[in-house]
């Protein structure tokens, strides 16, 4: 059955039936997302982990990694389109203006065990951030509120912001190191390193080239198309509940999620094919 829209192809299977009592043709896939079945079309990603192909809006992975970084990318997912200089430049100042995390959050971070797997406190972390959004959330606000464009490029910008801070303050907690606030005078992945390695000195400057790698490694992670993560924050948002919600769900997806398994070869692959040691020597020398 040729048919771009997915729920039209769901009814017509409806029809597909033995009789007035039965309900339709149901399709049986007990290697969902894995194996043969296809819930969405899209046209942000491509990937074919074993072949080592990944694709973001038709623009290969290598010529990303290589030219961009990591917040032109988001966008580019985002928006269909590379920013100019101006659209990077606001970009970047409105994902830096949505880093602060409610100290309530970082309390929180700092009352679980010393021993607590990162992993684990970033999904409590991030649902807890609805709490401090009521208005990103459709139980409050509305089922409609992300029809409105303004409100969805604010939950974007907060996500990309405070992600990072809270993963930091994940690891620094199993350190048994306090959170350290991120600087507005550096790059997405510098600020990450900082957080994890400045021990609170604010004149610290974390290796360029450490940096470099790390913003690849964010950019071959950035979308991966309908992985379990995708899947989990796909079913939740379709229930009505807030993003942080469903975005927690998602990284619980990632927790010990087998199936990463096939994401892991692919950026293997691709890192060997873009030569990040490479990468990492020249920019020794920029």
């Amino acid at each position: 059955m040729e048919c771009g829209n997915s729920s039209a192809v769901a009814r017509g299977r409806l029809s597909i039936t033995t009789g007035y009592n039965d309900k339709g043709l149901k399709l049986y896939d007990p290697g969902y997302l894995i194996l043969n079945t296809a819930p969405v079309r899209s046209s942000i990603c491509y990937i074919d982990g074993d072949a080592g192909i990944l694709r973001y809006r038709g623009y290969p992975i290598e010529e990303l990694a290589e030219r961009s970084s990591f917040l032109e990318v988001t966008y580019l997912l985002m928006y269909s389109n590379l920013p100019s200089e101006n659209e990077l430049a606001d970009w970047e100042f409105a994902v830096s203006q949505h880093s602060a995390v409610p100290q309530g959050i970082l309390d929180i971070i700092l009352s679980m065990r010393h021993d607590a797997r990162p992993m684990g406190v970033l999904v409590s972390a991030m649902s807890t951030l609805s709490i401090f959004h009521p208005d990103a959330n459709p139980a409050l606000r509305g089922q409609d509120i992300y029809d409105s464009k303004q409100v969805r490029d604010k939950q974007i910008v907060c996500i990309l912001g405070k992600a990072p801070v809270i993963a930091a303050a994940a690891y620094l907690r199993m350190a048994g190191r306090p959170p350290v606030l991120p600087s507005n005078n550096l790059s997405y992945a510098e600020n990450f390193l900082y957080m994890l390695d400045s021990l609170g000195n604010r004149s610290y400057k974390p290796n360029p080239r450490l940096a470099r790698v790390l913003d690849i490694l964010f950019i071959l992670h950035a979308e991966c198309e309908m992985n379990c993560s995708t899947a989990a924050v796909r079913h939740l948002a379709s229930s009505g509940v807030d993003v942080y919600t469903a975005i927690a769900g998602a990284v619980g997806a990632l927790y010990v999620a087998p199936f990463m398994g096939v994401l892991m070869r692919m950026c293997s692959r691709c890192s060997a094919r873009l030569e990040v040691l490479t990468i990492f020597q020249s920019s020794s020398r920029a």
